[in-house]
Parts: C-alpha cells; structure tokens; sequence
C-alpha cells in the first residue's frame, strides 16, 4: 500500500515489476538494519523459501527485483519496500505477516520462552503451566479449577502485537491474535515523509482504511486522497495504489485487507454475486 504524489506522470507499476527502487530521497530499498529488525524479516523470509525449495534466483525472478536484493534481505542488510513484501509473499504463497515479529512473551513466563513464539515453521513452544506463553494466542490452557486470563482468549494488547518495520519508515502492526486466511487486520505507522513505495503497485484483494491519526495521501490510478482523522476509504487492491504521508507528525492508520474467498459449496463465486 502506498501513494504517488506523482501518480499522474508515473505509469502504474505491479508490486515487485519495478525490480529496485529508482534513486532519490527516500528511494533505495537498502538500509542498513536497525538493530536485528531486518535481520527478522530476512530469517522468515529465508525459511519459507527454504521450506519450498525454492532458489534466490527463482524467487527474485518470480518477484522482479534482483537476486542480490533477495539475498541482502534474506542477511539482514535491507528492508523490503510494501510493495516487494506483497510481492514476495504472493511468490511464495504465504500471508504478508507471515514475516512479521512475533511479541516477547513476559519475562514471567519461562516455559514458553522465545521457542513459544510464532515463527515461519508454525510450531510453539511447549506450554507453560498457567499457559502465559500462548496467552496472546489464545492456546493457554487453564488447569483444573482454574479460570483463563480474562483477555487471553481475544484480546491483543498494544504492547503483545505483532510488528514488521518495512522499509522508508513505515510499520504494521497485527491486530490480530494470530493470522486469519483472507483477512489482514493492522494498524499502519507511517513516519513523516514515509511512503509505500516510490511508485503504484497492485496486490490481491480489497483494501479499507480509517485514519485516527496525522495525514495519509493514497493515490489510486491517476486520483489522489488526502485522508485526514477520521477520514476512511475502500478500494480494490488490483488497483495501481501508493501511500505516504506528507505531514510532520506521525501517520496512524487502521487497515483491513480482505482477500477473495474461495467459494463454498453452493456458493456462487465472489464476482457473480450481485453487488
């Protein structure tokens, strides 16, 4: 997601088709790592091309950015733009937030430590015996007589999301406990200056956004939204899209990405439905 305060002069660009960001202020993809931050994104990254035997050179292929950027993501080196991780995770076929940070469970807890949190294998840790370690999941099994934490079923806390710093000073954060099939609930964290991506890309499904806070230019097609607290807006994900935020304060934002469900016995398919 992101917005191009140039969309008008710039021809839209599928995710990932652009291959390397062009130079400019705020344009290059490589960064070097804030602590071990893109180093998180790249293990991830690196385990589930691993899992799909899949080579650097096939995955860059598949994405259309360089090997050598694939290979510098994967060592912790750079930072995907928003656009190449939709186009990463639609080429190896798993969730964007499938490389997202999972929370540090409490310091209290020392059963689920960090093997309990989730990783590219999907496997927890064992579980500790007030279940803490999966509390932010929801898989905390209470003992005999014993009652569940009272939001460790559904709540997330602010401070137990999931997060994934992207390249260009933007950030998601998961609002949900875990990932859902076809729908991606998080709140955006846009810098001053931050964009999604110096031009337009395209993703699967359909995109809905609420403002709560700072300022967000989206640019869809050739049209451009200035979206303002408590603005919100919906649109088609295929549609050539950009963000940024042009404003000196940061830019938060909630998002909801709903993907096309496959459809279920006796039910017609997404774009026969009557709308």
């Amino acid at each position: 997601m992101t917005t191009d305060g140039a969309a008008t002069a710039s021809p839209a660009t599928p995710a990932g088709q652009d291959g390397v960001p062009p130079g400019g202020p705020g344009a290059p993809e490589r960064v070097q790592a804030g602590g071990d931050l893109a180093g998180d994104i790249g293990r991830r990254l690196a385990a589930h091309r691993g899992q799909r035997g899949m080579r650097v050179a096939e995955l860059a292929r598949e994405v259309g950015v360089t090997p050598s950027l694939i290979s510098q993501i994967e060592r912790g080196l750079s930072r995907p733009s928003v656009s190449t991780l939709f186009a990463i995770a639609q080429a190896l076929d798993v969730p964007v937030d499938a490389f997202f940070r999972e929370p540090t469970p409490p310091s209290g807890d020392q059963a689920g430590g960090p093997s309990g949190m989730g990783g590219p294998s999907g496997t927890g840790g064992a579980d500790g015996a007030d279940g803490a370690g999966e509390a932010g999941r929801g898989r905390g099994a209470a003992g005999p007589g014993q009652v569940p934490p009272a939001d460790g079923r559904y709540v997330v806390r602010r401070g137990g999301r999931a997060v994934i710093d992207i390249e260009g000073g933007v950030r998601w954060e998961r609002l949900t406990r875990s990932t859902l099939d076809h729908l991606d609930f998080f709140e955006l964290v846009y810098e001053p200056g931050a964009e999604s991506h110096p031009r337009q890309y395209t993703h699967p499904g359909t995109e809905m956004v609420l403002v709560m806070s700072g300022c967000l230019e989206i640019t869809i097609g050739f049209e451009r939204y200035r979206l303002e607290p408590g603005d919100s807006i919906d649109f088609p994900s295929s549609m050539p899209h950009r963000y940024v935020n042009p404003g000196t304060e940061t830019a938060r934002a909630v998002t909801v990405i709903l993907y096309d469900c496959p459809a279920g016995p006796g039910q017609a398919p997404p774009d026969a439905r009557p709308g």
